[in-house]
């Protein structure tokens, strides 16, 4: 039977002494590193420099925390809430170093605890996947099958059309179709430029990759730049086949030359840059709202998209696109021709569908709103509600009151004088200046 080991004299068991657990960690290959109670990085063993790209002399003494100011290395190495209460966690990041989306890391916080306080935490990093398989990447038959359905509602013969303006679309969307290059789509708020998008992208040559769309106009400017450039953003890898961007003069101008200097560059995989404003990029480049380069370069193609009220010989069509299902009647179309579509396609939809929620069945004229259906005339317009002036509304009720109170008394003004609880001299001014017949003459009330 083996001796208990005895203790040695620094408290520590036999043979402990000649242990070096930084010769343990420094072999290892697993990455591991330090952090101290104030969440510092306190030691980093070799495996761990190489995963994160920093030698630990660089990084040493670094907070780890995930805080916004706090760089995508230390926001990585951050211990959860969790560990920071004494209990061992994990959890899964993005790896701060990569450029083109995964690799992911999962990170093993074990805490280290004391009688009555937190000493530290070590970490331990694990590598998810160095990229994914090519079973992974394929797409499951059910995601398949909605892309599908999704592309085939933005088919070019959406925009198909026997008005002179559609099919001059029609023709120059497919031109933009079969090209690569930077596309311009000019036109008013509503008439669909957005949805001209969609359809050049799933008609493109890059279909199979996502359609992008940013507003320039309502997200901060700090959020486009890293959606779009920060780690991980969608310009880092391939998977975009289209960025749409509305109205991008209304990003700032240095953000502007950035996305200018990026689609300059001709890179194999970024996508194709489709811009929509409802002016020209000439013009909001001689204002000083949009930089030099979206116009010389990034607008290689300009397509405008005709207003509503150029393509009204195809609303039947429109209406069966954006109300399906909905049977509208023929005198129904009467009373939209003569609208003014200062909203465009957009507006149709919202009155159309309006209608058809009302009707139930066949939208006929009295399912639209009253002022389309006044603009066509089949409707007269509301009878304006009576004067509710008051001075004479008052004046009325004064001059019958006095009139009831002459009748009491006979025509004696002293005695309808009480009745109306006023002096005589003040029913006489009332009587001339209401302009009543006084008793005894021949208009007189009997």
């Amino acid at each position: 039977m083996a001796e208990p080991t005895e203790p040695h004299r620094t408290g520590r068991p036999r043979g402990s002494k000649s242990f070096a657990w930084r010769a343990f960690f420094q072999h290892a290959t697993t990455p591991v590193f330090v952090l101290g109670r104030d969440r510092r990085l306190r030691y980093a063993n070799p495996a761990c420099e190489a995963l994160i790209g920093v030698k630990l002399a660089d990084a040493l003494g670094m907070v780890c925390s995930d805080r916004r100011h706090s760089s995508p290395l230390a926001a990585a190495l951050a211990p959860t809430p969790e560990a920071r209460d004494g209990k061992p966690d994990r959890v899964r990041r993005v790896a701060p170093t990569t450029r083109t989306g995964p690799p992911w890391w999962d990170v093993t916080f074990q805490p280290l605890a004391g009688e009555d306080k937190l000493f530290g935490t070590v970490g331990f990093i694990t590598v998810v996947s160095e990229g994914a398989t090519a079973g992974a990447r394929r797409v499951p038959a059910e995601i398949a099958a909605l892309r599908e359905k999704h592309a085939d509602h933005f088919r070019l013969d959406l925009f198909s059309g026997t008005s002179p303006a559609s099919v001059r679309l029609l023709a120059q969307l497919q031109h933009a179709a079969e090209s690569a290059a930077p596309l311009w789509l000019l036109g008013e708020p509503g008439t669909g430029k957005e949805t001209a998008a969609r359809v050049v992208h799933h008609a493109g040559r890059r279909k199979g990759a996502a359609f992008v769309c940013l507003d320039c106009a309502g997200l901060q400017p700090y959020l486009i730049d890293s959606l779009l450039f920060g780690h991980g953003g969608v310009l880092s890898a391939d998977a975009v086949g289209t960025l749409y961007l509305k109205e991008p003069a209304a990003l700032p101008r240095d953000l502007q030359q950035r996305f200018a200097d990026v689609f300059l560059q001709d890179a194999p995989n970024a996508p194709r840059l489709v811009s929509g404003s409802t002016r020209t990029a000439a013009e909001q480049v001689a204002e000083g709202k949009l930089v030099a380069d979206f116009h010389t370069a990034l607008s290689v193609l300009e397509v405008t998209v005709p207003p509503l009220r150029d393509r009204l010989a195809d609303l039947p069509r429109f209406a069966s696109r954006l109300v399906p299902g909905a049977v509208v009647a023929p005198e129904t179309f009467d009373v939209l021709l003569v609208q003014p579509w200062r909203a465009n396609l957009r507006e149709l939809a919202d009155v159309l569908a309006d209608a058809a929620s009302e009707a139930g069945g066949t939208v006929k004229p009295e399912h639209l709103p009253r002022v389309m259906r006044e603009r066509a005339g089949i409707a007269a317009p509301p009878v304006p509600p009576k004067s509710l002036a008051l001075d004479p509304i008052l004046e009325a009720v004064e001059k019958r009151l006095i009139e009831v109170a002459l009748r009491r008394a006979n025509n004696h003004q002293g005695k309808a004088a009480e009745l109306l609880g006023i002096f005589r001299t003040r029913l006489g001014r009332r009587i001339d200046a209401l302009g009543l017949a006084k008793p005894g003459d021949a208009g007189a009330v009997p």
